[in-house]
């Protein structure tokens, strides 16, 4: 099951690469290696990790590092692309704000109150202050869930590949006299 599903989400992006856009002709060579969209347990779980982990963290740019670090670490890249649509505009605010709440709680601080009417300088050195509990916030986050995200998915993926042998097996016994 897994296997067809993503074959099946993936076969537009393994066509023919003749039409391609003009940005993408000098990486031709490059996405025509099977291996970024390869559909095997290790491969999508690697993508799904990957996507997750850099999804949460608070920079923007994402989908353009998370192809950079899916070239390099081989693993499905269609999956690490759209598993980082987890920070959206819709959720974008409240992980940042657990985040930042998660960091300060770990570095022992007091979360800073930021207001939207203080003067830009007031606003600039609050935010100075703020960056190191969200950073450590986003990549705890970034970690517990990429961790969820692998146990689950390879979980997931094994229970399935179990269930279709045990249904391929059970219409071979069945087929036979």
């Amino acid at each position: 099951m897994p296997r067809k599903f993503f074959r099946r989400l993936s076969a537009p992006y393994r066509g023919n690469q003749e039409g391609a856009a003009w940005y993408l002709r000098p990486f031709r060579a490059l996405l025509a290696h099977p291996v970024y969209f390869s559909i095997n347990r290790r491969s999508v779980t690697g993508g799904l990790v990957l996507g997750l982990f850099v999804g949460v963290l608070p920079f923007l740019g994402h989908t353009p590092v998370v192809v950079l670090a899916a070239l390099l670490l081989r693993v499905n890249l269609p999956v690490a692309v759209v598993s980082t649509w987890i920070a959206n505009p819709l959720t974008y605010g409240p992980i940042i704000y657990g985040e930042y709440m998660l960091g300060s709680f770990l570095m022992q601080l007091p979360p800073s109150d930021l207001h939207l009417g203080q003067p830009w300088i007031e606003l600039a050195l609050a935010l100075a202050e703020t960056w190191r509990p969200l950073w450590l916030g986003a990549v705890v986050t970034g970690l517990m869930l990429a961790g969820a995200a692998y146990l689950l998915s390879n979980t997931a993926w094994r229970l399935m590949t179990q269930r279709r042998l045990r249904h391929r097996e059970a219409r071979r016994r069945g087929s036979q006299p």
